[in-house]
């Protein structure tokens, strides 16, 4: 499992649910950021007092180049854990959605407000049927082995378009899960204000979706809903491009 680790102290939540993950499904933790001996001995702190196995990996580069970096080393992480960019915390990696698009693995997202001990037991997967959010889906399924609930929620469906959400749900339940499916209208709320408003409905404590991007145009890096749900998230989120 690889995580971003940096001097803000909103990094310690973040490393905190990352080491409860690795905990539970016995993960190698690899620490990337800026060669800082305070987010390095954050990290090794953690790793000591969580008897955990992970190892440091320092860039002396600068921050602009500080994504390329996490990418690199994210490649070989079964996840990776980032946080939510906020410039007022003193948060170093300034573009996470840059690496959600070009790691190729599944990528959790930690809101920098709110305290988060423990994901996947209450689980919301935003689904449109598309190959992102097959690949979030696919890849969070090692997460929901603990979940009590997953609710499959589709908002705004074209009723002329088929998105397999039966198919999804059953699919689920043959992994041993408690799924359902949902339809969510938009009455006026954006998809992103439908999907947290279902979220704090629900309880939920993950929420799966898929991330799209538009590599053609570098000043649009993302999907309206993907841009503005990382940009109000309230809950951790998986993603996955």
């Amino acid at each position: 499992m690889g995580i971003h680790v940096d001097p803000a102290p909103v990094s310690d939540g973040r490393l905190h649910l990352a080491a409860d993950l690795a905990r539970r499904y016995g993960a190698h933790m690899i620490g990337v950021g800026l060669g800082d001996t305070t987010a390095e001995g954050i990290f090794r702190t953690t790793l000591h007092g969580e008897n955990l196995a992970g190892e440091w990996r320092p860039t002396t580069g600068t921050e602009e180049s500080l994504a390329s970096f996490v990418t690199c080393h994210a490649r070989a992480a079964d996840l990776v854990v980032l946080g939510q960019y906020a410039s007022d915390l003193g948060m170093v990696l300034d573009s996470p959605e840059d690496v959600i698009l070009a790691c190729g693995r599944p990528v959790l997202m930690v809101p920098c407000a709110g305290h988060f001990e423990r994901v996947g037991v209450t689980v919301l997967i935003a689904w449109n049927g598309g190959r992102e959010s097959m690949r979030a889906l696919h890849d969070t399924l090692p997460l929901l082995t603990m979940a009590a609930g997953v609710t499959v929620l589709s908002v705004d469906p074209d009723p002329d378009e088929d998105w397999g959400t039966d198919d999804v749900v059953q699919h689920l339940v043959r992994h041993g899960l408690n799924a359902k499916a949902e339809t969510q209208s938009l009455i006026d709320l954006t998809p992103s204000e439908a999907v947290l408003s279902r979220t704090a409905d629900l309880g939920a404590d993950l929420i799966v979706m898929g991330a799209y991007g538009h590599s053609w145009m570098r000043e649009v890096i993302l999907g309206g809903m993907t841009q503005e749900i990382l940009s109000t998230m309230t809950v951790p989120i998986l993603m996955a491009h």
